[in-house]
């Protein structure tokens, strides 16, 4: 075990579902990420036990130093002798973000994002191979192909993260997946078109707004389907849409004009 003063610091906040990570220096930083991001996922050993599958928003930190924002949700806990184990997951995790934790462990940075990973990464514990994350990461292709069609809800919340159109395909066969498994599919830059299409056709998935803005968002959507989910959505999300640069040309004009006509008829 390291010393004290070079252990990472937890600051929880469980009633605003917040958690502060405080660390002794940029090689500390620098080394828990480099593992984390490798798995996609990272233990804490928490006081209290965490709600299940409710978003988490992080900020890391070197003392006194900038903040790294980001969330995870915990998908995975251990009861270890009064503390609890957690695995969390990232679930917003954006180049934007690659950028900054570079810019954070820079001046200590040789090759990589530490040239050591500090002991403060993970805890480590006998039944970590039972969690989903770290489980579901050593299987090939077929596995995880396979495991789709009928994975739990941790599981489930792992592979919705996939980076193989099969899987996502899979998922959307499996009787147990809900809206939130939805919606992040419908958000992934490695869903095909069909696989969009497929979600659109879903009247139990279109009843909710976030998923209808998520597939217009999506630049894989195919354009009808688009176009004909734009009259669906809040003005406010419309407004947004009608900007330049953020969605195809002929959605923006589109947009713009259910802006306009909403705007002329008041």
């Amino acid at each position: 075990m390291p010393p004290p003063d070079e252990e990472m610091r937890i600051e929880a906040h469980f009633e605003e579902s917040k958690i502060g990570l405080v660390f002794p220096s940029q090689e500390a930083l620098g080394g828990f990420f480099k593992e984390a991001l490798a798995h996609q996922a990272f233990l804490l050993r928490l006081d209290q036990k965490p709600e299940p599958f409710v978003a988490f928003a992080f900020s890391a930190q070197v003392a006194n130093g900038t903040s790294l924002n980001f969330q995870a949700v915990p998908v995975q806990i251990f009861n270890q002798e009064g503390a609890f184990e957690t695995a969390f997951q990232f679930t917003d995790w954006t180049a934007a973000l690659d950028h900054q934790l570079e810019s954070m462990v820079q001046p200590s940075r040789k090759d990589g994002l530490a040239d050591k990973p500090q002991p403060v990464i993970v805890d480590t514990v006998e039944n970590l191979g039972s969690s989903p994350v770290f489980r579901i990461k050593e299987m090939d292709a077929p596995q995880r192909i396979q495991l789709a069609l009928k994975a739990d809800r941790g599981e489930r919340v792992i592979l919705c993260h996939d980076t193989m159109a099969p899987v996502l395909v899979n998922l959307l066969s499996n009787p147990q997946l809900d809206s939130e498994n939805v919606l992040t599919i419908a958000k992934s830059p490695y869903a095909s078109p069909d696989i969009l299409q497929r979600v659109a056709s879903d009247r139990r998935w279109l009843a909710s707004a976030d998923i209808r803005i998520a597939l217009v968002r999506n630049p894989k959507t195919p354009t009808p389907i688009a176009q004909r989910l734009l009259d669906t959505l809040p003005m406010n999300e419309l407004r947004t849409l009608a900007k330049v640069g953020n969605s195809k040309e002929d959605l923006r004009r589109m947009a713009l004009a259910l802006v306009m006509k909403s705007q002329s008829s008041r």
